[in-house]
């Protein structure tokens, strides 16, 4: 696989990423029906959007998760996948590094709870939730880094550690 083919996949998924952060990716509607149909509640949600919401209402823990885990963490391995394409002889720490952060990177997680909580809510009767535009751009980004990271471990072709 050419490098400069992986740098424009990785790129691209970057550009998915920060779409998935900004844009929309869920709106939920509550409705109550009595004599006439009352709209209780209705509310767009971003990443972005959710983290400044529990930053302004002192949810520190949860901002912090959120923060580190589906944005901090996808950041710091694309700026090592962007060294590792651009360095010919780079030294087998970052590769292994890549694959140990892949593991912890939550934003494949997190895209899943988006969608489960999409099913939880239109479950209710009273309950409508749409996925939003971020939801399947923030998806897309978590596939396409996932090829990324995967095609690059293949094309560096990494020696195998032995259990001795």
């Amino acid at each position: 696989m050419n490098r400069l083919i992986l740098l424009f996949l990785h790129i691209f998924s970057l550009i998915l990423l920060i779409f998935g952060l900004v844009k929309d990716m869920l709106h939920i509607e509550v409705t109550a029906h009595f004599i006439v149909s009352l709209n209780l509640f209705s509310e767009n949600r971003s990443v972005l959007g959710t983290l400044q919401t529990l930053w302004q209402t002192s949810n520190y823990w949860p901002f912090l998760l959120i923060f580190f885990f589906g944005v901090i963490v996808p950041l710091v391995k694309s700026v090592v996948i962007f060294y590792l394409l651009a360095v010919q002889n780079a030294d087998n720490k970052w590769y292994s590094f890549v694959n140990a952060i892949s593991k912890w990177a939550m934003a494949d997680v997190f895209a899943i709870s988006i969608f489960v909580a999409f099913l939880g809510a239109n479950a209710m009767e009273n309950t409508k939730a749409n996925l939003e535009a971020g939801f399947y751009f923030f998806t897309g980004y978590v596939l396409l880094s996932s090829v990324v990271a995967m095609l690059l471990r293949k094309m560096i072709k990494m020696p195998e550690t032995s259990n001795a």
